[in-house]
């Protein structure tokens, strides 16, 4: 499982819910598998868990919407949970007003509105985690949970 690293109600700062690599933080799915590598585990036994969620914040001030920035606790969207599917309407209820980033050096995706943040996995950062599972010669990857996934957009990256 490589997701839930941050979350309303147990981060007070925006952050990447399913960071890949994460420098300076130990916190990613990269350090928990080199960890389990170091420690003897075959990378036939290892598999990469996906979430099809996010998780969103209502941001303290809304000109500081980066990465790590303050919040006043969860978004209502699905109280700070929302599913893929939830996510995609947002964006396209909110276009005018959504701005989305696809951060490389974390591999993850986030999203602003005024106050509203919301983290999580777009087709990008799916693709960049499948692959990162090839090149490791892991077991595989698991989707939690499909169901919030959006006309299978992510669930078919692994193809």
């Amino acid at each position: 499982m490589a997701y839930d690293f941050y979350g309303p109600g147990w981060s007070e700062v925006t952050g990447p819910p399913a960071a890949l690599y994460n420098p300076g933080n130990q916190v990613s799915g990269d350090s928990g598998i080199t960890a389990w590598l170091q420690a003897g585990l075959s990378a036939k036994k290892i598999v990469l868990g996906l979430p099809f969620y996010g998780r969103a914040w209502r941001l303290a001030d809304a000109d500081n919407h980066g990465l790590f920035a303050a919040t006043t606790g969860a978004d209502e969207l699905n109280d700070g949970a929302p599913g893929y599917r939830q996510i995609r309407e947002f964006i396209s209820e909110n276009s005018a007003t959504t701005t989305t980033v696809y951060n490389e050096t974390v591999v993850t995706d986030y999203l602003y509105s005024g106050t509203t943040w919301i983290g999580y996995d777009d087709t990008q950062s799916i693709s960049s985690k499948v692959s990162y599972v090839k090149t490791k010669g892991l077991l595989g990857y698991f989707a939690w949970q499909v169901g919030a996934d959006f006309n299978d957009i992510l669930s078919t990256q692994g193809q």
